[in-house]
């Protein structure tokens, strides 16, 4: 199981304390790119592999919102929504995932994006829902 957290970068929410994400995808390439774009937008982002990797994450740390993928091994987008929301029910969930429309709603996920949209287009999602003034870097 492949469990990464990226670097913090210094932009500060009142309290001292940065909104946090965890993204959960299979790819590490769009683990990457997801966790470049959101810490340019002022995140501390965390990132895991897989549904299981992201479940123990979230045991050790507390995050305002999960962003993930519908198609992975070994645990649905959907079955990791339901249990985070089992777990976490304040927790903002996103399905971000190149199966999915835009029009498309799913019980325990909060919004949906397609990747086709982007990463910028999901840093501006989740600085809406949880009412973040992104800028556009």
């Amino acid at each position: 199981m492949n469990v990464n957290s990226a670097s913090p970068v210094s932009i500060p929410r009142p309290g001292n304390s940065r909104l946090s994400i965890l993204c959960v995808d299979d790819s590490q390439e769009i683990l990457e790119i997801c966790g470049t774009i959101l810490e340019a937008g002022g995140y501390e982002v965390l990132t895991a592999s897989s549904g299981a990797g992201a479940l123990e994450l979230l045991q050790a740390h507390s995050v305002d919102a999960v962003v993930i993928d519908n198609i992975m091994p070994g645990m649905t987008g959907i079955d990791l929504a339901r249990q985070i929301k089992n777990f976490a029910p304040d927790v903002l969930v996103v399905m971000y995932s190149g199966t999915l429309s835009e029009n498309e709603s799913f019980l325990f996920v909060d919004a949906c994006l397609p990747k086709g949209k982007g990463p910028r287009a999901l840093r501006t999602l989740l600085g809406s829902l949880l009412g973040k003034n992104c800028g556009s870097k």
